[in-house]
């Protein structure tokens, strides 16, 4: 039944793009591709138009980010571009050190290929794109969102698809400056500032700097008490709220653990020297910095209309002897355990882009980051303010380089070939401290230490052939040689002692055919098969064992230094047809084969370990099997208003469970079951106004799918999110703007408790 239902649910979303395309087509007459669509690069690696292009791209520009009010990258891209849902990347949120999931096309945890200007952001620990948040927005010239497998291409993690952020390139003299102030949950200052110029010489430059302080907001991580049958219940307390924990537990909210203040600011330079018009060499780098701080927690349980003081024993709520039971209580409870924290990084690269002698186009790029970041945790006998605790550190690095040179063969063909190197290191530490709040008082005893390192070489060719004026095909594939090494040494606790990953290397071949057909000057008929792969990142294989706690649940989590890289095997077919400025009807239908799957094996825990009740081992599991459904559309409907929408269902499984620890059938976690989205933008002579919701749908955030009570804390929500901004251009060089994030205030969760109603005002100059 649920097979029937889903093929039409396909048939119906496909023939009702083909009949919106016709319409369409007939509505108005294309001047020419450019007119009607965005120019893209990153689906091929060659520019064209998105109706060229073997993929459904999704183009966000600097004007739809600056409309939009979009902070960080994950606010311009969830839900607003099919299937692409992003956690913990949302720019009310003052996690700015926190590493967001990215999910594309029902595939999250790394399977998601993210860069800036064609360099992989992903670390050398657990591959984790927190660099996505340091990202200046104000730099950003066009967000290209490429859907579908792509390691054909772009090597390792291009399973969901890839996204590359492009910045501006200097094409004048300008001045920008923007400072912004935020309200309520989003309280918030923030100022960004660039300067560009292009000379006659061929010289160009950018130098631009940010800074930002969040407040943070006390709701946002919450202390919550499962009813328990610990005590005598005879310590009747008032307060708290009822609730449950994911798993249907009854509970309360007993307090908060405060609010997060953090403070960012970053510094980025850029030079171009254009050598013709088509043909430039370029360097630069960006530094950025961010720290979290704490405050103090906040306690709602009172006795005899006094706070409640802590340790407290034989706890009930609500009642007398009769009470729910809490149990003992201690203050440690309500300690945000894991701050200060501290993130640093820097990215320097250089390159070439043009043409090389007669009808030949080399594209060169060289980058490298340099990352370090460490979090604090407490330790026994700690108290809120300091005593004993430690300090994780996890310094590392990525280089990534390639270079493509793409020429004609004959009339008929395009022909790309191109080598690639990646390699990620990480020296990961655990240190004594004296103060658990202090990170620099550390003993100079080692805990434990990881270290690793992987490389990844790589060759690529894609042939694009044109069959006449309205097929074309691309055929290609990229073969990586993968190499790693690694050791982990546990000086203290459980288990102690060293082990030895010597060096072990694996290949992979990932081979891609696509076609596109014109049907007419404006829509194409397009599909894709395709073959792509994961490495393993070095947190997998290398860090040493550590506990993590959820819900009152602590998992002993274990890397296993033999994993093998995921592989996953994907088809398309979808239409797009273009529309007058820009607009654009599309609709796609997808399925995914995911085999070798890291997951986190299950098991009940046995071992010395207080308090721990799992254990989660890093495995290939299985496999999983992904389908899915994308509409899209963006149509001008006046002269000053556009709407643009899109909806997306997916269905994402795993249809074979190795670890036998009853996850078959289970959902990938992090993959929203449908997402929606609608946007107004209306322009009016000095006014702007921009108005959207979007919806994110049904969806786990643990394995085995036992987190199904939604609405509450450590949960996910399904929920709609509203924002609006209004902007006014005051004169030539200055626009003011005001804007709510949250209109509604929808309570919702993504983990934490996520911000309610907020507001901002911003004010921009350019000169």
């Amino acid at each position: 039944m649920r097979s029937t239902t889903k093929k039409k649910i396909v048939a119906t979303a496909i023939a009702a793009c083909f009949t919106q395309a016709g319409a369409f087509g007939e509505e108005r007459e294309p001047d020419n591709d450019k007119h009607l669509a965005n120019v893209v690069v990153s689906a091929a690696r060659i520019e064209q138009t998105t109706l060229e292009a073997p993929a459904a791209v999704t183009v966000i520009d600097a004007d739809k980010l600056d409309a939009s009010g979009a902070v960080r990258i994950g606010d311009a891209l969830t839900a607003k571009v099919p299937s692409f849902y992003m956690r913990f990347g949302l720019g009310t949120s003052s996690r700015i050190n926190t590493a967001p999931i990215v999910t594309f096309r029902g595939l999250s945890d790394g399977r998601v290929k993210m860069m800036v200007d064609g360099m992989s952001l992903s670390d050398g620990n657990a591959a984790g794109l927190t660099s996505l948040m340091s990202i200046p927005m104000g730099e950003v010239e066009q967000i290209e969102v490429v859907p579908g497998s792509a390691s054909a291409l772009y090597g390792s993690d291009a399973m969901g698809g890839v996204v590359n952020v492009i910045t501006k390139i200097p094409t004048k003299r300008e001045t920008n400056v923007k400072i912004s102030h935020g309200f309520g949950d989003g309280e918030r200052n923030a100022l960004e500032a660039s300067y560009r110029n292009k000379w006659d010489n061929g010289i160009a430059a950018t130098l631009g700097l940010g800074y930002e302080d969040m407040a943070g907001f006390a709701g946002s991580d919450l202390v919550v008490l499962p009813v328990s049958t610990t005590g005598t219940g005879a310590n009747a307390v008032q307060g708290g709220r009822p609730t449950t924990t994911v798993d249907g537990t009854k509970a309360y909210v007993v307090g908060d653990q405060g609010a997060i203040p953090s403070h960012a600011n970053s510094l980025h330079a850029k030079v171009f020297y254009s050598l013709d018009a088509q043909s430039r060499f370029f360097a630069g780098f960006n530094r950025s910095e961010s720290n979290i701080g704490y405050q103090r927690f906040n306690n709602y349980l009172t006795k005899n209309g006094a706070p409640l003081s802590l340790p407290a024993s034989n706890v009930s709520i609500n009642g007398d002897k009769l009470g729910d039971k809490l149990g003992n209580i201690t203050a440690s409870s309500f300690w945000n355990s894991s701050n200060p924290n501290y993130r640093q990084e820097t990215r320097y690269f250089a390159g070439f882009d043009g043409k090389l002698g007669g009808g030949y186009d080399l594209k060169v790029n060289v980058g490298y980051f340099d990352r370090d970041s460490y979090y604090v945790g407490s330790g026994s006998g700690a108290t809120f303010a300091g005593g004993p605790g430690t300090r994780t550190s996890t310094p590392n690095t990525t280089l990534d380089a390639s270079a493509q040179l793409g020429f004609a063969v004959g009339s008929s063909q395009y022909l790309i070939v191109g080598l690639s190197t990646n390699r990620a290191n990480l020296h990961r530490k655990v240190y004594q401290l004296s103060s658990w709040r202090d990170p620099g008082s550390t003993t100079g005893a080692l805990n434990e230490k990881s270290d690793g390192e992987s490389t990844t070489n790589s060759i690529f060719l894609q042939d694009q052939i044109f069959l006449g004026s309205a097929l074309t095909l691309y055929v290609g594939g990229r073969y990586d040689r993968w190499s790693t090494s690694g050791k982990m040494q546990r000086y203290v606790g459980t288990p102690v002692g060293t082990l030895d990953a010597p060096e072990r290397s694996d290949s992979a071949f990932s081979p891609k055919v696509a076609a596109v057909y014109r049907l007419t000057p404006n829509t194409s008929l397009r599909s894709s098969l395709g073959r792509a792969f994961r490495a393993p990142s070095n947190y997998e294989m290398y860090a040493t064992p550590s506990v993590s706690t959820s819900n009152g649940v602590s998992r002993l989590l274990v890397a296993d230094p033999n994993l093998k890289p995921e592989t996953a095997t994907s088809w398309d077919l979808g239409i797009e047809t273009a529309l007058a400025d820009q607009g654009s009807v599309k609709a796609t239908y997808y399925r995914t084969r995911l085999q070798d799957m890291i997951y986190r094996k299950l098991s009940p825990y046995t071992g010395p370990l207080p308090n721990v009740s799992v254990f989660a081992t890093a495995t290939n599991a299985g496999e999983a099997k992904v389908e899915g459904v994308e509409l899209a559309a963006e149509i001008p409907l006046t002269s000053w208003l556009r709407a643009s929408a899109s909806y997306t269902w997916t269905d994402s499984r795993i249809t074979r469970d190795d670890s036998s620890t009853g996850l078959q059938d289970k959902r990938l976690r992090y993959v929203p079951k449908n997402t929606a989205f609608f946007a107004l933008d209306a322009q009016w002579q000095k006014w702007r106004a921009y108005l959207s919701t979007a919806y994110t749908g049904e969806q786990f955030s643990k394995e085995d799918n036992s987190d199904t009570v939604k609405n509450v804390y450590s949960g996910v929500s399904r929920y709609w999110l509203s924002n609006l901004k209004v902007s006014y251009q005051l004169d030539r060089n200055f626009k003011a703007s005001v804007g709510i994030n949250n209109l509604f205030d929808r309570t919702y969760y993504e983990y934490y408790q996520m911000p309610g109603r907020n507001a901002y005002v911003e004010l921009s100059a350019s000169f």
